[in-house]
């Protein structure tokens, strides 16, 4: 086996390899204890999920109702403006699977909320239709969502919140 050169730098194992160079990083000041958070302030989804947070907290802390979930008010949201709509249309628009669509409309079945229809048209196809109760709670969350969102779409100018939605979507309608 041949010996290694003797040599100070760092040497490539392969033809692809290269020497790691250290990356400059600020030291976040918003840690209490002065954590040095590394790379995590640069990155987007360490962002993006730190402010989900504080809009869950916030939500969970200001709803009436303590078992309305997000998933569960978009839902609402999308069944109260498309009576009728699939269940894979709300999967698709919430981004997420068909199981938990199913599991999201049973909760609000449960509520007495929405009721599921079978589709005249297409057998294999239920409709989500909101009931009564449904459509005064929806009223109502949708009331409680829009003042949540007013305290923190008051900290940026509407030009500044046109961007954050715009670039947010990029993330999200690539994904």
């Amino acid at each position: 086996m041949p010996k290694p050169p003797a040599s100070s730098k760092p040497v490539p194992v392969a033809a692809t390899d290269k020497p790691r160079r250290k990356r400059a990083y600020r030291k976040s000041t918003g840690s209490a204890v002065g954590l040095d958070l590394d790379c995590l302030p640069t990155l987007i989804g360490f962002n993006i999920r730190r402010a989900q947070i504080a809009l869950w907290r916030d939500f969970n802390r200001n709803f009436s109702d303590a078992d309305v979930r997000p998933g569960v008010f978009s839902a609402m949201l999308l069944a109260n403006a498309n009576p009728g709509i699939a269940q894979t249309d709300i999967a698709n628009q919430l981004g997420i699977d068909k199981a938990s669509v199913v599991s999201l409309i049973d909760r609000m079945e449960h509520a007495g909320w929405v009721e599921r229809r079978r589709s005249t048209e297409d057998r294999r196809r239920q409709g989500i239709f909101l009931t009564a109760p449904g459509t005064k709670a929806c009223r109502s969350l949708k009331k409680e969502m829009l003042d949540h969102e007013r305290k923190f779409v008051s900290r940026y100018t509407e030009q500044e919140l046109r961007l954050l939605i715009s670039l947010l979507r990029r993330l999200h309608d690539t994904g």
